[in-house]
Order: structure tokens, then sequence, then C-alpha cells
């Protein structure tokens, strides 16, 4: 086992170990939030004809050229057919010949664009144009979006309503996903009491289980919370050998240095070979990574926002990484820094930072209260400052790199 590695390694070791799970196949109708196994191509252009884009007239777009720059002046063409969306035209048009057409409806032979309705008066079997057109206006070309055969969704793509809509134009009725990871997450401590149940004096509610349990849902595993194992070697033994069939098993608490921090002992007799134990950062240095056989083993520190921090810095890759993502973990970007900021050097830092959007450049404070316990700065933070190593003091108005927490 590794002791005390660099973030930048830990992660490497532990995407190393993360592969990407099998694939199964969804109805359209539930692959929302899944990830693509394979390549989409469309099975045919995209729109399949050329259509209006408004309601109006198709035509011959030479047709339309007005006699002069009188602002009354207008053409008059023969009405031939009238076009509502999904019928197609009967014959093509012929010269001073125009279609009403609806939008979405398919393009006559013949016209090559359409005048909205709005600059026509209908008048019998004719209409009177007030505004020409060119080739091309208010219409959409046959496979302008897609041609068939071209890619329309690559693999390992995150299936939102956009991607949805995509995959129904393209035709799938049923989708190749990736299987969703089987993570299954262990509370432990004497100290930490479920929501709802009695609490002794000293005894503390258990907010852990239900976090990442939630964390893990939101990251697109399948999550189940396996409760509290207590301060006893029996307790964790059972507990651990219920999570025996998932895909990956988080631990909170018991992976520090003290009497009763059992985790890593137990992990061992459960058959987990260590990888890393205590890695260079802050919050969350006691963060422990190991195997069992296909499973991925995570120990993370029992303050709250320590094990939150954790699980977006480790778990959350091996998540994605799991369910073939091609970036794996959450987003980064840079943001200008509006406050200045003194630490001690000698770990990464991983400060909860307040995001302010408003302006045209993206800005990012510290939130003031950095301890480990404080739910609060997670509740209010939506990105995460990382400070290198090295660095002992950020000037206020530089850039910095920033994770977000909330989403892609």
């Amino acid at each position: 086992m590794t002791l005390m590695i660099e973030y930048q390694d830990a992660r490497a070791l532990v995407l190393s170990a993360a592969k990407a799970l099998p694939a199964e196949t969804v109805p359209l109708a539930r692959a929302l939030g899944r990830t693509l196994a394979r390549d989409v191509r469309a099975r045919e252009d995209i729109p399949p004809f050329t259509k209006a884009t408004m309601d109006g007239y198709a035509v011959r777009a030479a047709d339309t050229r007005l006699p002069g720059p009188d602002a009354a002046a207008e053409v008059e063409l023969e009405v031939h057919e009238d076009l509502p969306a999904g019928r197609l035209s009967r014959k093509a048009l012929g010269p001073g010949q125009a279609a009403r057409i609806m939008t979405g409806a398919p393009l006559p032979g013949g016209a090559d664009a359409v005048v909205m309705v709005e600059d026509t008066e209908a008048s019998g079997r004719a209409v009177k144009v007030r505004r020409e057109v060119r080739p091309g206006d208010n219409i959409g070309l046959a496979g302008e979006d897609l041609k068939k055969n071209d890619v329309a969704l690559g693999r390992g793509a995150l299936i939102g309503p956009a991607e949805v809509a995509m995959l129904a134009a393209a035709g799938l009725a049923r989708v190749a996903v990736t299987r969703r990871p089987k993570l299954a997450v262990i509370a432990t401590g004497d100290e930490i009491v479920e929501p709802g149940d009695k609490k002794r004096p000293g005894q503390i509610r258990n907010a852990n289980g239900p976090a990442l349990t939630a964390m893990a849902v939101a990251a697109g595993a399948a999550a189940s919370y396996l409760g509290i194992a207590r301060d006893r070697r029996a307790s964790l033994a059972a507990k651990l050998a219920r999570a025996k069939g998932a895909d990956v098993l988080v631990l909170s608490g018991g992976v520090s240095v003290g009497d009763y921090d059992l985790v890593k002992d137990e992990l061992r007799a459960a058959g987990v070979k260590p990888v890393f134990w205590q890695v260079r950062i802050k919050p969350g240095k006691p963060v422990f990574f190991g195997v069992r056989g296909r499973q991925l083993v995570f120990g993370l520190p029992g303050n709250p926002t320590s094990a939150m921090v954790t699980f977006h810095l480790f778990v959350r890759p091996a998540i994605d990484a799991m369910l073939g993502r091609l970036v794996p973990g959450p987003a980064a970007g840079r943001a200008v820094l509006t406050a200045a900021i003194t630490l001690k050097p000698g770990r990464t830092q991983f400060l909860r930072g307040l995001l302010a959007e408003g302006g045209p450049t993206l800005e990012v404070a510290p939130y003031d209260d950095q301890r480990s316990g404080v739910l609060r700065s997670m509740v209010r933070s939506r990105a995460l400052i990382v400070v290198p190593a090295d660095v002992r003091h950020i000037e206020a108005g530089r850039e910095v790199e920033i994770i977000f927490m909330d989403g892609r």
C-alpha cells in the first residue's frame, strides 16, 4: 500500500482501477440520465425532407420579384394546393404558382422558398405576395441536421433531454447504455445516530450515510445504504459481507489513526487489497482506497464536508469511468478570485467557493468558514477552489482553477 501520496497520483490510481461496465439495452423512455455505450448513427437524413419552417406559401423565389420599389408593390401567384404538415405535394410548382403550406410540411417540387403568411394576402385561388424572398428563405433542408450514417451521439455521452430528442429523431426505440455501477454505502461509528432515532448525549446525527448515497445516485450509480457499522469488528464485518456484490463500496469514518478506527484492519480481513491510505490534500487527508476483486473500496473521512469533498475528488471520477464517460469527474474551469487567499503550503487544498456569474467573467470567493464539520459551507458553495500544494498566497483578481460541485 502506498502511503501519503499526491492528489493527482491518487486520482490516477483510482481511474486505472475503474473499468467500464458492460452495456444493457433500455427503452428510450428510460434512457434519461444514462450513458451511451456505443456510437449512435442516423438511420436516415434528419430532417428526411426539405420542409417549411414558417406558415405561409411555398414559392419559386424568382416569382416573388416585385415590379418596383413602391411599398405597395405586389405580385399575384396562383395557389394550386394546400399542404398541412405530414402531407406530400401531388405535383411540382410551375411558373407563377404557389402552394399554401404549414410549418413542418414537405416543400413541393419546384419550390425553393417560403413566403411568410404575414407578407401575403389570400384572394380566392390566388395569393398576393408583398415581399421578395431568396432561395432558401424560411425552409429547412433535408439532412441539414444530420446526414444518413452521421454520428448522432458518441459513446460516453450523458443522455439529457436534448439527447433523448436526438435519439428519437434518429429512430431509436431502445438504446444501448452502460450498466449503472452498484454502489453500497456504510457509515461507521458509535457516535452517530440515524435521523429520527433517539439520540443520547454525545451522539450526533448521521449525515454521511444519506449524503453519500444521494451523491452516488446523482452521479449515475445504483446506490444502496447499508446502515451504520458500530465500532465493533463483528458489526463492521457483517456490513462488509453484505456489500460483496457491489461494484463500489464507500465507507465513511474509521480511517484515521485512532484506537477505534477499525476500518482498515477489517477491510484487509475481508479481502480488500489496499492501494493507498492518506492523500496530501485538505480537507480529507485520511482517504483509503483498495480493491476486492473487481470491487473498488473507498474509505472516506468521518467529517461531513471532508467526506463529500473526497467523494467529488475520487468516487465521482470512478463512477464516471465505470459508466464509460470520456471525461471522468466533475467539470473543471477557471474563475477570477474576488478575495485573497493565504494558506499554509504543503498540501493541495480544496476550498469551498461561492460563485458569482452576473458579470462578463465567472468570479469565485472562498466561503468564510472552511472547517471540515461545517455542512452549511457545502449547502451554499457551488465550487471547490483548487490551491496547489506549493502555493501560500493568491491575490484577489487572479484566475484560479475550480471544480464544479453541482453537476457537469
